[in-house]
């Protein structure tokens, strides 16, 4: 169960990482990334950030957004601190956000259970 402060941190830590990554890291691999959602650990000192790519046409590869994350940690984790005045820092883990294919596929499941009719047209 996530407290209040977890969850006020957890937004916070993902304005800010949009902040920077949409207008200070030049990054080419961090290209329109976008940050969907930071969970904060209740010592608030890890932060699991979820990330997606912003174009679906655009392809793109998830480990090479990794090691663009692990290259940009210290300067984002650096800027974190300055941004929110933050005494402790937390640690970063980078992951992909699979919620909205998760998500396509569970309809494409639905739909081929309905005979290739899709849901809202019931």
């Amino acid at each position: 169960m996530s407290s209040r402060r977890t969850k006020q941190m957890g937004s916070l830590v993902q304005e800010t990482l949009a902040s920077l990554l949409m207008r200070e890291v030049s990054d080419p691999r961090l290209q329109n990334i976008v940050v969907t959602d930071v969970q904060m650990s209740p010592d608030l000192k890890v932060g699991h950030v979820y990330f997606t790519k912003s174009s679906v046409q655009d392809e793109w590869s998830e480990k090479e957004a990794i090691q663009g994350f692990k290259k940009a940690t210290p300067y984002l984790r650096r800027m974190l601190g300055e941004r929110l005045e933050l005494r402790s820092v937390p640690e970063l883990r980078f992951e992909r956000d699979t919620h909205n294919e998760d998500l396509n596929r569970l309809l494409q499941l639905m739909e081929s259970a309905n005979g290739g009719k899709s849901t809202a047209e019931e």
